[in-house]
């Protein structure tokens, strides 16, 4: 089982090093700055069907949700696995945009970045101790 984090942070700011396991399962890592990326990751998790999905939402304006938000919300529903939102505060959640039926199983939701990050990882790896037990 793995786990797949789709990371959305501005341009030019370098991701935070993470560890290639947590509680004994692969995390995967997709990096992007815009709504496209964040789209090329659902697919990526539709795909390779990991155990977990955590999406590091970004800040979006009307126009990229008015061109992407269809394709977001129907990559969303399809997903196959459960899924953790970390936001920064409820206006840039993907529900504020989006209202998808297939809702997140937790949203984290912190203004520090690296602090989401972590507590998420730490909920999927400990869902994921449960499903194997």
């Amino acid at each position: 089982m793995s786990i797949l984090l789709i990371r959305q942070a501005p341009q030019g700011v370098p991701p935070a090093p993470l560890p290639a396991r947590i509680g004994g399962h692969a995390l995967h890592c997709r990096s992007g700055d815009s709504l496209p990326a964040l789209l090329d990751g659902l697919h990526q998790a539709r795909d390779t069907r990991p155990a977990w999905v955590l999406i590091e939402t970004a800040v979006a304006g009307a126009p990229q949700w008015d061109q992407h938000g269809q394709a977001l919300l129907a990559a969303l529903e399809a997903l196959p696995v459960p899924y953790i939102e970390m936001v920064r505060n409820d206006a840039d959640a993907l529900d504020a945009h989006l209202h998808p039926q297939h809702a997140p199983a937790v949203v984290v939701c912190t203004a520090q970045r690296d602090q989401a990050r972590q507590l998420s990882l730490a909920i999927a790896a400990r869902r994921l101790q449960a499903m194997e037990a």
